[in-house]
């Protein structure tokens, strides 16, 4: 059905240029998340592979060819995860694309013994934040940080599962 949406997490060639691709659309209107921040994201991306090894793994929910959301876990030292690249491309927000994707990177956390998981995240995403606090999330600091575009928040959030 062309209206399905497929999630995946084992990774083709080119799904990373997608991952950034789709973070510079869906971001694009928000001020101060142009094309520094895609920039940005695609350092990170490249960082997740070159440096971290994939240690981790990435989901991508697909509707046909097309990349309308992903998510990604970073295994990390002392049985910690970081949650990466949330993001729900505008055009299938409210579809529950978000909520299924966060569920699976907690629930492989939980199947790798992670005892936290944490974030990070900025100001100008209420949705985002909000999501977060609703699976347990919560904000351990929130301090200016030299971003992308400048000097913003920095907000970590970290989740207990152990």
């Amino acid at each position: 059905m062309p209206n399905e949406i497929c999630i995946r997490h084992k990774l083709r060639c080119g799904d990373l240029g997608r991952i950034v691709s789709l973070h510079g659309e869906a971001y694009a209107p928000l001020p101060g998340f142009g094309q520094r921040f895609e920039a940005y994201v695609a350092r990170t991306v490249a960082e997740y592979v070159l440096d971290n090894s994939a240690n981790g793994r990435i989901w991508l929910a697909e509707r046909g060819e097309r990349l309308v959301g992903c998510t990604a876990i970073a295994l990390r030292e002392n049985d910690t995860a970081q949650l990466r690249w949330v993001v729900v491309d505008p055009s299938a927000r409210g579809a529950g694309i978000g909520g299924t994707l966060l569920g699976k990177a907690l629930d492989y956390c939980r199947d790798q013994n992670r005892k936290s998981v944490h974030l990070y995240t900025t100001d100008g995403l209420p949705e985002s934040q909000a999501l977060y606090e609703k699976l347990g999330f919560r904000t351990t600091s929130n301090e200016p940080d030299e971003l992308w575009d400048g000097v913003r928040p920095l907000i970590r959030m970290q989740l207990n599962l152990a």
